[in-house]
């Protein structure tokens, strides 16, 4: 399979390139008991709260205690699937592979287990969508390209499903707006017929259904519909989008990240870096470290300092960021969101020179006055 169709599959399966992490609702088991239901949602909504915070610690133990009180429930897994799923994405880590890969059988076992007990319960479908969701791009990521696509194929229908037995539980409608905007903005065998833009908007306005209704996903609309705004280039969009994610969680590096591309796009520089200088401090004292993600971090910082005319200072993140490069080790870490780090450094050398060259021709030019 081709470099680019692989991308593509990546990106409409996931639902986007920054899908956040699944809020789940009430499980079907607790529906007629009241006060474990509300126990239930207590744990998981503290739990997603804890990660989002980036306390995740705290929000394991959670989920922890999730699967122990509900064995059986497909959501308990994913308490523990986001939080796993969270660290290894906003820090760009392989470090809990291992236990995500487990616990994505598990999730799509249950869920199984669960539309069987009640094939007219949509939420049920949405537990096996998400979790053949998931198991699909970690597969696809892995090189595991017959499965993913095995996979792949069951996460369109369940949302569907989900949707017809549950007309109102509107977060279901996330997946399947994700999943026609990007099928159509991205695939270039699909760009050009006459359906795709159609699909394209409507996938835009099945997300925006769930910033608006959506019970529990409401966050993650918002992060995906600015991941959409972004694509779109319509940049005010996408900042305003992640302005209100801000308010909430300014430590969040994948969110900062986001925001620093963001302003760079809108050529705001000196905004551009102080964001930067925000994710900097964020990652610097991570318990999980990313070579890789630092060597880019100090490029998009040495592009702002570029556009801001600190060429004395862009030439020094550039300079150490290529030196740090030689330690990246991809066995233990992950791609960022947007580019290839095979792009990243491609781009950094080429910066690196052409500030050499800039810093020459200032000397040269100083020396004849």
């Amino acid at each position: 399979m081709g470099h680019t169709l692989k991308n593509i599959y990546i990106l409409i399966i996931t639902l986007s390139t920054w899908l956040a992490p699944l809020y789940l609702p009430e499980t079907s088991h607790a529906q007629n008991e009241k006060e474990s239901n509300r126990t239930f949602l207590s744990l998981y909504q503290e739990a997603a709260d804890k990660y989002h915070r980036e306390k995740f610690d705290e929000a394991i133990q959670l989920g922890n205690i999730i699967r122990e009180r509900y064995p059986d429930e497909p959501a308990g897994v994913f308490g523990l699937l986001t939080s796993y799923q969270t660290i290894m994405r906003n820090y760009r880590v392989r470090i809990y592979e291992s236990k995500f890969d487990s616990l994505l059988n598990l999730s799509v076992k249950l869920a199984k287990k669960a539309v069987k007990n009640n094939k007219k319960d949509g939420r049920n479908y949405f537990y096996l969508g998400c979790a053949y969701g998931s198991r699909c791009v970690f597969k696809a990521r892995r090189g595991e390209w017959l499965e993913a696509f095995r996979d792949g194929s069951q996460v369109r229908k369940n949302f569907k499903k989900a949707i017809r037995y549950s007309p109102e539980f509107y977060d279901a409608y996330y997946g399947l707006g994700l999943q026609k905007y990007w099928l159509s903005a991205k695939s270039k065998f699909l760009r050009a017929l006459p359906f795709a833009r159609n699909n394209r908007q409507q996938g835009i306005e099945y997300v925006k259904l769930v910033v608006e209704k959506g019970r529990f996903l409401k966050v993650d609309a918002k992060y995906g519909l600015a991941a959409i705004y972004y694509n779109e280039e319509e940049f005010e969009n996408a900042l305003e989008m992640t302005d209100h994610l801000y308010e909430s969680f300014p430590n969040n590096p994948t969110l900062l990240y986001r925001r620093g591309r963001i302003y760079q796009k809108l050529e705001r520089w000196a905004e551009a870096k102080e964001t930067f200088d925000e994710l900097d401090k964020v990652l610097t004292s991570a318990k999980y470290q990313s070579v890789s993600y630092r060597v880019e971090l100090m490029y998009q910082t040495a592009k702002c300092q570029f556009h801001l005319n600190n060429m004395r200072e862009a030439q020094r993140l550039c300079e150490e960021a290529i030196a740090l490069e030689k330690e990246c080790d991809f066995s233990k870490e992950i791609d960022g969101p947007l580019e290839p780090f095979s792009d990243i450094k491609e781009e950094l050398f080429e910066l690196v020179d052409k500030v050499k060259a800039i810093r020459v021709s200032e000397v040269k030019s100083s020396a004849q006055k």
